[in-house]
C-alpha cells in the first residue's frame, strides 16, 4: 500500500502530460519528465485527490512543440 501512495504515474499525449505524486512539486516534476525536449510549457494545473487519510496531487502540464 505504501508504494501505491508514494509512487507516481506520468502520461503524455495530445500536448498534455499528467502525473500524480505525494506533493504538487513531485507531480509537476514527474509530468515534466515525459514532455518532449524543446517543448514550451504553456500551462500547469494541479488538484488535490483525497486517498484514505492522506492526499495526493495530480498535475497536468500543457505544452506546445
Amino acid at each position: 500500500m505504501a508504494s501505491l501512495l508514494l509512487g507516481s504515474i506520468a502520461l503524455a499525449g495530445g500536448k498534455r502530460a499528467t502525473a500524480q505524486g505525494p506533493s504538487e512539486q513531485f507531480a509537476t516534476a514527474e509530468a515534466m519528465r515525459v514532455i518532449p525536449k524543446g517543448a514550451t510549457i504553456t500551462n500547469t494545473t494541479c488538484k488535490s485527490i483525497d486517498v484514505g487519510a492522506s492526499s495526493r496531487y495530480q498535475c497536468t502540464i500543457t505544452y506546445s512543440p
